[in-house]
């Protein structure tokens, strides 16, 4: 017997045939067909075990076919737990995501448009229908969009989001005016008399252009407002900063 590479046993010789053409059977072709037939039985799995395999299982690009579900550690699974397996997975990444972050969650991104389930802050009219929640939440707060079927997200471009309450603005709709703390100060001479307040101060010995009116007198007044009106608009600065895009929540996973 002989085994092929398609997994087959093969006769090598035809036993019957030679005794019925009187050939002679020798010895050696016994020796030769049971080692065959030992290597043979060496390359195959049997089924109940009772030969273990000495080396890998090459199963020649064939498919392995009927493999039950694996229950042990050791054991071989079939493709479907793997893809059961998979599925829960990915169900359970889903649901990770899913608490995460919740509608109308706001998040900074190197992104530049619309993805997944986020959407850009940048004032765009979206479906009322499609986005319901979001539209629940917001409502036409930052905009109605087209009145019936679309309204506005917010639009946050050029902004820094500021925490709700304070000296902020009074509702999460509404954009406080950008803006600097006026610049003010005053002096004056009087005969030998120098008042001076806010941002204007003197020391002695004084200067001979302080001096020179003193006779008359006269006040001088700093208004940084006079120059731009962004001074005095505001209690605030704005500090050193880099852009992102702005992005919310508007469906679930």
């Amino acid at each position: 017997m002989s085994y092929d590479a398609q997994g087959i046993f093969t006769r090598v010789h035809n036993w019957e045939e030679d005794r019925q053409n009187d050939v002679e059977i020798m010895s050696d072709r016994h020796d030769e067909e049971d080692d065959n037939f030992a290597e043979a039985l060496n390359e195959c799995l049997l089924r109940d075990g009772r030969v273990a395999l000495s080396g890998n299982l090459n199963a020649g690009n064939f498919q392995i076919k009927n493999v039950a579900q694996g229950i042990a550690e050791n054991d071989a699974v079939n493709l479907a737990q793997v893809t059961e397996m998979k599925n829960a997975a990915i169900e359970e990444y889903r649901q990770i995501l899913a608490t995460m972050h919740y509608i109308g969650d706001i998040k900074p991104s190197l992104q530049s448009a619309n993805h997944g389930n986020w959407l850009l802050c940048d004032g765009q009219a979206v479906s009322r229908s499609v986005y319901a929640e979001l539209f629940d939440m917001i409502g036409v707060s930052f905009g109605a969009g087209d009145g019936i079927n679309t309204f506005n997200v917010p639009d946050y471009r050029g902004k820094f989001l500021r925490g709700l309450g304070g000296d902020s603005a009074a509702t999460v709709s509404q954009t406080q005016a950008e803006g600097l703390p006026n610049i003010t100060g005053s002096f004056g001479i009087d005969n030998s008399h120098v008042a001076n307040s806010g941002a204007f101060t003197y020391g002695e010995p004084r200067t001979t252009s302080l001096s020179t009116h003193a006779d008359n007198g006269y006040t001088e007044f700093f208004d940084a407002s006079a120059s731009n009106s962004i001074y005095g608009a505001s209690q605030h600065v704005t500090p050193i900063n880099q852009a992102v895009n702005w992005f919310i929540k508007a469906k679930g996973e």
